[in-house]
């Protein structure tokens, strides 16, 4: 089949209201699995020489919180404008068959192999196991491999804020509080509020790319808004150019880009999705669309929930076979990482997403734009 005309009524630059109804994106996937797979390049190859690019795969974990800013308040736009209200309790319990099955599953085997194990790291995910299960792993030092739940725990808080002020600030918010939240969370990596402690993380990521997603739905959502995007989108050949943006952004030279530079990494990774949102019909989009992008990037919350779990085996057998070489390491994690993802998905996840059409109150296209929604990713 013609991957142009696969995905229906947004298959092409049409109007305002065919964007509004569009069943589903089709490039998203093929932008998750390219950004778990630079997630899981980072962890598995370090630092290797060479393009500046390739060594910065742990900013997948910025596109995946664009990502997900759009596609939840686009679904909580378009509740509101079908039903005239957004159901917060079905919002949340939607978001926990979601992230919450797969999620304490792994919790559940880690914690278990932990308690049992003796060693250092043992004892470290005994430490961090109480603030991964509260969701406040981003809040505190982390000490084990469960440190990458701090990206889950931003999702939460996110998830417990926002969807809330746009349910009952629903003409501030976007107007007034959210530009004025991107720039309060903007300003720890520039070096302000050096006295103040804080994790880490709050000077690096923070929740910038989460907000920045939220404008982009919000700017999608009204008709002018999506206009004026559509006007200077409307090349097949923009998510090209937007890709070449962001490989160019990703060289700045230096070890660290926190400030300027990652706020540019984020613009350009933010024009790049809008670029495959506004038009389907896209020079990328066979590569987007092909199906083993399409299927990893369905299944790549769970690529991300058990990488370094899988990291593990994967390392000790390399070392007794002597295979080095971290190419060849990034493979077997990848492999086996998207082997668990596919179990985890079929015997666990599968069972809870189908509850999740009882509570919603729009139309079950909507609902689909997030049915696949993969959680942040670990920097």
């Amino acid at each position: 089949m013609n991957p142009y005309t696969q995905f229906g009524r947004g298959a092409a630059l049409g109007s305002y209201s065919t964007y509004v109804e569009t069943r589903s994106f089709g490039s998203l996937d093929g932008l998750r699995a390219l950004s778990v797979a630079g997630v899981v390049w980072f962890h598995t190859t370090g630092d290797l020489p060479g393009w500046l690019a390739l060594r910065r795969g742990f900013l997948g974990v910025d596109f995946f919180f664009i990502l997900s800013g759009f596609l939840i308040v686009t679904l909580l736009l378009r509740e509101r404008r079908r039903s005239g209200t957004i159901s917060l309790r079905d919002f949340y319990i939607r978001r926990t068959l979601r992230i919450a099955p797969a999620y304490w599953a792994m919790l559940l085997f880690v914690g278990c192999v932990a308690f049992l194990k003796r060693g250092h790291e043992s004892v470290g995910i005994r430490h961090d196991f109480p603030y991964a299960l509260l969701y406040i792993s981003n809040l505190v030092a982390m000490a084990s491999l469960l440190s990458i739940t701090w990206s889950l725990s931003t999702e939460e808080q996110f998830y417990l804020i926002v969807p809330a002020l746009q349910k009952y600030v629903p003409r501030l918010f976007p107007y007034v509080l959210l530009p004025i939240a991107y720039v309060i969370v903007s300003l720890p990596p520039f070096g302000f509020l050096p006295n103040v402690h804080m994790p880490g993380f709050f000077r690096q990521t923070t929740f910038g790319p989460i907000l920045l997603g939220v404008m982009l739905a919000h700017v999608l959502n009204h008709p002018r808004g999506w206009a004026i995007a559509a006007k200077v989108l409307r090349s097949p050949l923009s998510p090209a150019f937007a890709l070449a943006l962001v490989a160019l952004t990703l060289c700045y030279p230096g070890a660290d880009i926190s400030g300027w530079p990652r706020i540019a990494i984020h613009a350009s990774l933010l024009i790049l999705l809008a670029s495959c949102v506004v038009r389907e019909k896209h020079v990328l989009l066979p590569v987007l669309s092909c199906w083993p992008l399409r299927r990893i990037g369905a299944v790549s919350y769970g690529i991300y929930l058990y990488h370094l779990l899988a990291y593990w085996p994967v390392s000790k057998l390399f070392e007794r076979v002597g295979v080095q070489s971290k190419y060849v390491l990034f493979v077997g994690v990848a492999a086996l990482s998207w082997l668990a993802a596919e179990l985890s998905y079929r015997l666990i996840e599968r069972r809870f997403l189908v509850l999740k059409k009882q509570f919603s109150h729009v139309n079950e296209s909507v609902t689909s734009l997030i049915d696949t929604e993969a959680a942040a990713v670990k920097m």
